[in-house]
């Protein structure tokens, strides 16, 4: 079974997306994804969102990306050929996702005021 991914995708307020009519709830595939060329396209990241669909003029939605993803490098836009359309989701909810999405990704530094405590986390300047 290939990959599944959590993304988010930006829409018109009338839920098209270059000249395509989408569905809640309905799944899309299409022959090839090629990031930035062809593939349905969304982002890993909620607010990478704003920089391809206007917040003031477009709706977002929580979306499933599977089958050939492609990724950019330079953000977390990913194209993929197949997309399940999921929940509408506001701007807090965008916002409250970038924070999740974060979370999961930080590492905990090991061991950070172990021995020496905090100060020796902190640098010169110490929490002493």
């Amino acid at each position: 079974m290939s990959e599944v991914i959590k993304s988010y995708k930006g829409f018109n307020r009338d839920l098209t997306c270059r000249g395509k009519q989408y569905e809640v709830g309905k799944e899309y595939e299409e022959d090839r994804a090629q990031s930035c060329e062809c593939g349905m396209h969304a982002c890993e990241y909620p607010l990478d969102c704003f920089s391809y669909y206007d917040p003031a003029h477009s709706v977002y939605y929580e979306v499933e990306q599977s089958g050939d993803l492609s990724r950019r490098g330079d953000d977390s836009k990913v194209a993929s050929t197949k997309m399940k359309i999921g929940a509408e989701i506001n701007i807090a909810g965008m916002v409250k996702a970038s924070i999740n999405y974060i979370r999961e990704r930080i590492k905990e530094e090991k061991g950070s005021d172990d021995d020496y405590g905090a100060s020796l986390a902190t640098g010169d300047y110490g929490a002493s």
